[in-house]
């Protein structure tokens, strides 16, 4: 019959909550442009009034994925594939029938379910809330850092402020949270050291004294202690730990956001399940590498997937071409418009089809194989890690 993944239903790793009163708010002119990479991490950073909405505009107008984004809705709503038809058609399907227009989204792209991660936006939106808002199956990630936000004012010490985060860890594990996630790469990077006690407890009264400025002299010992107590809860209660790796917003602590600068401290927890979100974009190749030879390190495909666009392929085709690919997780990362989650997931399963659609011509894989891998990478793979299957 000939390899296809049709019909493969997809469990989406890595996107944040939404609010439908608040998506419906946002400026009906600057839609699209949230959509896209580029204004989803200005939006994120509060970054869009200092850029200015016609430049952004222009950088959207300027970009595959936004065009190619603005079409497909298009064909999808029924209306003109212009910006401006598109923006009025969503806005007015979306707001007459929210549950029914994103339960046409999910049908059409066959999204099955979602791993949520509740650390963006702030505060966060309560997961049985973006459930009744998303229509769909939602896990939920706990997020290391807004809890050691929200703890340390009144942690006289690193000794209360490590025993105050692990509480939160243990207490979100009993509450349903399948996985922890830490975000340091953009604090102090991912260059994680192994600051004795003394050292983090020192650190912690310097921090605290400056008012918690996130720089790497002051708040990186207590940081990266902290990592390491956030492994020990994960291997206590068994869920797996992902990690933001790679580039971002442009809070990011980009010259120490690689998977090379992590492989130290993921190399002493061989054992402890880790899914290195974004694969390390845009070091995939390094990202790839590091899955390859340590062996319970995953990789989730968000960030590529689905703003590279025209690299799309060739950095899907490198992560899958050298990491065993029942590591590799399908994600969207969406967190503006939901339409993003819709979008991603037709393009990513097209994606991935013609990837090992190749692998089968080249004699790599035989049709069962492909379907196989690839329905594992599009869902299978993250109920798997998750405990979910």
């Amino acid at each position: 019959m000939g390899f296809s993944l049709t019909g493969v239903p997809i469990v989406d790793a890595h996107l944040h909550p939404w609010r439908t009163a608040e998506v419906l708010a946002g400026d009906p002119e600057l839609f699209v442009d949230r959509a896209t990479m580029m204004g989803m991490c200005l939006v994120s950073s509060g970054l869009v009034d200092r850029v200015g909405a016609g430049k952004l505009r222009a950088m959207s107008d300027a970009t595959p994925f936004a065009l190619a984004f603005t079409r497909r809705l298009a064909g999808h709503l029924g209306c003109e594939p212009t910006r401006e038809a598109v923006t009025a058609a969503r806005f007015a399907a979306y707001s007459a029938d929210p549950a029914g227009y994103l339960a046409g989204l999910w049908t059409d792209a066959n999204v099955a379910a979602v791993i949520c991660d509740e650390g963006y936006p702030q505060p966060s939106i309560p997961i049985d809330e973006f459930r009744g808002d998303a229509g769909l199956p939602v896990h939920r990630v706990w997020r290391l850092e807004p809890a050691v936000a929200a703890l340390r004012a009144d942690a006289g010490t690193y000794g209360e402020l490590e025993d105050a985060v692990s509480a939160a860890a243990e207490q979100a594990a009993t509450e349903g949270a399948i996985a922890f996630k830490s975000v340091l790469a953009y604090r102090t990077g991912l260059d994680v050291g192994e600051p004795s006690r003394s050292d983090a407890d020192a650190a912690y009264v310097r921090w605290r004294d400056a008012g918690f400025p996130e720089t790497r002299e002051l708040a990186k010992p207590v940081r990266d202690r902290l990592m390491w107590r956030l492994f020990e809860v994960a291997a206590a209660t068994d869920r797996p730990v992902h990690i933001h790796c790679g580039g971002g917003d442009p809070d990011v602590v980009l010259e120490h956001a690689r998977a090379v600068d992590l492989f130290p401290f993921l190399h002493r927890h061989l054992d402890q399940r880790v899914l290195l979100i974004h694969s390390g974009q845009p070091w995939v190749e390094e990202g790839a590498a590091v899955a390859q030879i340590l062996p319970n390190v995953h990789l989730e495909l968000s960030v590529t997937m689905p703003w590279a666009s025209l690299a799309l392929d060739a950095k899907i085709e490198a992560i899958l071409g050298v990491s065993p690919t029942n590591k590799v997780l399908y994600g969207s990362d969406e967190s503006t418009e939901p339409e993003v989650l819709w979008f991603s997931a037709h393009v990513g399963r097209a994606c991935v089809e013609r990837v090992f659609a190749r692998g089968v011509e080249q004699g790599w894989l035989t049709d069962d194989e492909a379907r196989e891998l690839g329905a594992g990478v599009l869902g299978g793979n993250a109920l798997r890690l998750h405990g979910l299957a």
